[in-house]
């Protein structure tokens, strides 16, 4: 899945191509799914004659502002893109070796300059979004940053991150591990599975500890490496071979190697289900500290199953209880009808 970096990459990428621009055509393909809330048909009544005059973006969400409302905002979901391509009058012609639109495409618009928006000749500027597995979500809004989605989410560790007082507060009143509080998008909005493990094993923190039993010196490197990992991803443009050669993110991908997976100097790399999310942890420096929540230091990830079945069960306790209580019911009335 897209996480903060990749959807970053896209926003400004948006932002450097279509800011001040004028939509002239809205294309787009029928999904039920991926268009939230309204017809694909819609979409493009809403979005044609608009102008773009600024791209912004929270989390794992971007959004197009344009000079009337609504808004657009989108989620990529597992499999979601962007393409933009810049040509000269219209789009590629049949003998073009470009395929356009690119396969999986959602909607394409094309825009043009003010100045040349009645122009044949001017250049044009197309933008299309793709979602291979219909997981992507696109919303009309009419304040991106005040509307749901985006108003309940967390912090963003590169636009708003709190203060270390203030993150360590928010964290110690979480009770649950503090890799599903990483991933939790009302808290940290943007943080994805991989770099939720890349700041845990920069900060030597098990995945696994709960966050209520941190240590002020956890809290400050785990305060200190989101906003590095973070930061240095999106400096480099998510591009994932630049990042530093001692990150995990380059050696978690060996799970299903039957050598495993391994650090630069052969510390092994395990994979745990933690937070409903297959974690890479480096048992050597990641070692699981004891839960003030648990009475033994036997603590499993597994036990987060537990608890989600636990929850499914009473779930289903109760609603045998009233089945059976309305077959008693009618039990009762049939036998006072005879």
């Amino acid at each position: 899945m897209p996480e903060l970096p990749e959807v970053h990459r896209a926003e400004r990428a948006c932002n450097a191509k279509l800011v001040g621009k004028k939509i002239v055509n809205v294309e787009s393909q029928e999904d039920n799914l991926v268009f939230f809330d309204m017809t694909n048909k819609e979409f493009e009544k809403r979005l044609l004659n608009k102008i773009v005059v600024d791209t912004g973006r929270w989390g794992k969400y971007f959004y197009f502002l344009l000079n009337e409302g609504p808004h657009v905002v989108m989620h990529f979901g597992m499999t979601g893109d962007i393409r933009v391509y810049i040509n000269v009058n219209i789009l590629p012609s049949k003998d073009d070796p470009k395929d356009w639109p690119p396969r999986f495409w959602k909607f394409t618009i094309t825009l043009v300059e003010l100045s040349n928006s009645s122009s044949q000749t001017s250049q044009n500027i197309v933008m299309a979004f793709t979602d291979k597995r219909r997981l992507a979500r696109i919303r009309l809004v009419n304040s991106p940053l005040q509307d749901l989605p985006i108003s309940k989410l967390g912090f963003d560790p590169i636009l708003n991150m709190p203060d270390r007082q203030t993150f360590k507060e928010k964290t110690l009143k979480r009770h649950c591990p503090i890799k599903a509080l990483l991933l939790d998008q009302s808290f940290s909005a943007g943080v994805g599975n991989w770099i939720a493990d890349e700041v845990l094993y920069q900060s030597r923190i098990h995945p696994a500890q709960y966050a209520n039993t941190l240590s002020d010196e956890q809290i400050t490197a785990l305060h200190e490496n989101l906003i590095y990992v973070c930061q240095t991803a999106v400096e480099v443009n998510a591009d994932a071979s630049l990042f530093p050669s001692s990150w995990l993110f380059h050696y978690r991908w060996g799970k299903g190697n039957k050598a495993g997976a391994f650090m630069p100097d052969g510390e092994k790399i395990l994979f745990e289900t933690v937070g409903g999310r297959t974690s890479a942890i480096v048992p050597s420096v990641q070692i699981l500290i004891q839960s003030a929540s648990k009475s033994d230091s036997s603590y499993t990830s597994n036990d987060l199953n537990v608890k989600k079945s636990t929850r499914q069960k009473r779930s289903t306790i109760g609603e045998n209880l009233k089945s059976e209580n309305l077959v008693k019911v009618s039990s009762t009335k049939r036998r006072r009808k005879s």
